[in-house]
């Protein structure tokens, strides 16, 4: 059961990275793909089991575990995010803040909770 858990846990949070990572466009993939890539350097992600069976106590548990530092990394891919595209652009870039928004949370929270379906 525990493993069944986990699986629905990546497929459906696997789903919402990939709606991300298609709703930002090819102009800030690579703000995802970092945002995924720093989630597991910022919260370290075990993978182990050292528990027997999932608990939804222990999920909601390694969400909150690394929320500050979490929030950091959102802030900073946000700030990142404008940057480059202003840098790129010349132009504050306006319209594309939902979709730099979206990139920076989406990225970050659900790898997060890929992980911790793992961890929990």
């Amino acid at each position: 059961m525990v493993n069944v858990i986990r699986l629905v846990f990546t497929i459906v949070f696997g789903f919402l990275w990939w709606w991300t990572l298609n709703f930002v466009g090819p102009s800030l993939m690579f703000l995802v793909i970092l945002g995924s890539i720093l989630t597991l350097c910022v919260c370290c992600c075990k993978g182990d089991d050292p528990h027997g069976e999932w608990n939804f106590d222990r999920y909601m548990a390694c969400l909150r575990r690394c929320g500050p530092a979490l929030l950091t990394l959102i802030v900073g891919l946000f700030l990142l995010g404008i940057l480059v595209l202003w840098f790129i652009t010349g132009v504050f870039p306006a319209p594309d803040l939902l979709k730099i928004a979206v990139a920076a949370i989406g990225s970050v929270i659900f790898i997060r909770a890929i992980c911790c379906a793992y961890q929990a």
